[in-house]
């Protein structure tokens, strides 16, 4: 599905100094090598984590695997995860909606809502369309913002726009995220947007880099 971070961006790292106090489990969605969830259970001798991803094999050969606080949810996010209402205290998603399509990911932050308890955070990070690979999509983006679509960034296929050496490496769709869609996303579902921002993350590869404005993160909060 992609690159596995190799270091926690100032999102995750926000996420884990939250996660680190919150009450009740906190749950890493996409958690890939397990960067956040291991930095939450080192930072508090009491944080419960609940690590997912759609491999299994990957949740099993985290760092952490076995550790008495960490529960692995193997599955498909949103549609194979199922977790009590108002039961989690956080919800880590890095590079995990640029996989989604627009109707999953709606779905996908009504089940987050009501999961979280209240005062429980959300922290997004996902790719934005401003990556150099993406380049000359940026028209077309720009056009369906101006029209008012719902998702103008959603791509149905990458090697329309883009011959990056790197295209291989990336799926056949992909679903690139602004701040303002990210906001008005997290909104629609009830969720209180304490920020929503574009950055670039420390260990964005050189061949991403654009202009700064690489990644795309929010952090809301249940009411």
């Amino acid at each position: 599905m992609g690159w596995a971070a190799t270091e926690l961006s100032p999102l995750s790292q926000q996420f884990v100094d939250f996660a680190a106090r919150a009450p009740g489990p906190v749950l890493d969605l996409g958690a890939a090598p397990g960067l956040a969830s291991a930095a939450v259970l080192a930072a508090a001798s009491t944080a419960e984590v609940i690590a997912n991803d759609l491999d299994p094999s990957l949740l099993t050969a985290l760092p952490a695997a076995g550790h008495p606080r960490l529960q692995l949810a193997p599955g498909r996010f949103p549609r194979e995860l199922r977790f009590a209402p108002a039961s989690l205290g956080a919800v880590h998603a890095s590079s995990v909606f640029h996989f989604l399509t627009g109707i999953q990911i709606a779905k996908g932050l009504a089940s987050i809502a009501h999961w979280l308890r209240p005062g429980g955070k959300l922290f997004v990070q996902n790719a934005s369309p401003y990556q150099t690979p993406f380049a000359a999509f940026l028209d077309d983006y720009a056009r369906r913002c101006a029209a008012g679509d719902e998702w103008p960034g959603w791509i149905e296929h990458t090697r329309h726009y883009s011959s990056h050496r790197l295209l291989g490496q990336m799926p056949k769709s992909l679903h690139l995220l602004d701040e303002k869609t990210l906001a008005r996303s997290a909104a629609a579902v009830g969720l209180q947007v304490e920020r929503a921002w574009l950055y670039r993350r420390p260990d964005c590869p050189r061949e991403l880099r654009l202009d700064g404005r690489e990644s795309a993160a929010l952090i809301a909060v249940k009411p």
